[in-house]
């Protein structure tokens, strides 16, 4: 019977010493496991910041972009603007001068017209005086005539 407690005492010993080698190696399991547990929150909490902030950083730039892009849009609507307001300068300035020619030679056509009149009064009023002076002269004697030509020393003979 002692023998039977002892057996009984060494098993339950042994018993107990299985338990607080379970506890042990449970506690330890359940250690790592807070510890791996831990170290993946961890890196799953790094790499929330890391998305977080390379996602920042990809709006912050894609932001930058589309204001550069904008100011790029207004930019060449403006010029665009100055270019369509040069051109439609440079058309007013054309026409003005196309004006300005067409009505020069309007103004030279009719001061040709009016020099023309004016050669062609003229020619009839020399025409007139030579027609007066021929019919003077034929009234007049031939020797008049001939002296007078002799006073300009044009060569006639005055012995007619």
């Amino acid at each position: 019977l002692e023998q039977q407690l002892m057996w009984r005492e060494e098993k339950l010993s042994q018993a107990m010493e299985a338990q607080r080698k379970l506890k042990d190696k449970v506690s330890l399991y359940h250690s790592d496991f807070e510890k791996e547990k831990h170290e993946i929150f961890d890196i799953a909490a790094d790499m929330t910041r890391q998305y977080k902030g390379m996602q920042e950083e990809l709006l912050s730039r894609i932001n930058l972009l589309e204001n550069q892009i904008n100011e790029q849009k207004d930019s060449l609507e403006l010029a665009r603007l100055q270019l369509e307001e040069e051109r439609r300068d440079k058309a007013q300035e054309l026409a003005y001068k196309d004006a300005e020619i067409a009505e020069q030679k309007q103004r030279m056509e009719e001061m040709a017209i009016e020099f023309g009149d004016m050669l062609k009064e003229t020619l009839d009023r020399m025409g007139a005086q030579i027609d007066l002076q021929a019919s003077s002269w034929e009234q007049e004697s031939g020797a008049g005539v001939a002296k007078r030509l002799e006073q300009f020393k044009i060569g006639v003979p005055t012995d007619l």
